[in-house]
């Protein structure tokens, strides 16, 4: 078996994380919402403007995972306002983990989770939080798996609607079961179109 290969993003990635975001946006959500809705979304927020603001941002990181050699996943972190309910105010976002379905039961998504609590840490973050829509019940077992509590909830706007999201956070805990993460000037393959 090839390990995986978790690297951090550049401004040089940005139409594979386009594509790579739509892609496992709309594998994660088409089958619990509104198909139509998630289109709309995945359109709006992967467009390459709106993935180009990911790296303007001093205290955000994205990372990349591969499997195969092929770019399957990647994981953005962020210093964004923290919802009322998490009780660090200091705590850092981990904003998107997502893997394409072919990815997913491999171990990288843990491995991901792993390396983006590094760059939390990195960034001085003692608490990661994250918002999951309360439908994604793999989701949210995933992250119960890996010692996410509930704290509360805060509003998402999907679809014209507000939702309340609930709210998990954890406790950022270097145990040195990181991934392999390669410096940025690596070159790795495009992802299938």
């Amino acid at each position: 078996m090839i390990a995986p290969l978790i690297r951090q993003a550049s401004v040089d990635d940005v139409d594979l994380l386009c594509r790579l975001g739509a892609a496992t946006f709309r594998e994660t959500y088409r089958a619990i919402s509104d198909p139509r809705e998630v289109d709309d979304y995945a359109d709006e927020h992967f467009a390459r403007d709106k993935v180009l603001a990911w790296f303007r941002k001093p205290c955000a990181r994205t990372l990349i995972a591969c499997l195969r050699g092929e770019p399957v996943g990647y994981a953005h972190v962020r210093s964004a306002k923290v919802p009322a309910c998490v009780a660090d105010r200091k705590a850092v976002e981990l904003s998107r983990l997502y893997l394409l379905a072919s990815a997913q039961g491999t171990g990288l998504g843990g491995a991901l989770l792993d390396a983006a609590i590094d760059e939390i840490a990195a960034l001085g973050g003692a608490t990661v939080w994250l918002g999951a829509y309360d439908r994604n019940a793999k989701a949210l077992a995933f992250y119960a798996r890996r010692g996410f509590v509930r704290a509360g909830t805060h509003e998402f706007e999907f679809g014209g609607q507000i939702h309340h999201d609930p709210v998990l956070t954890r406790p950022v805990a270097l145990d040195g079961k990181t991934a392999t993460i390669i410096r940025a000037s690596q070159d790795i393959p495009e992802m299938p179109r």
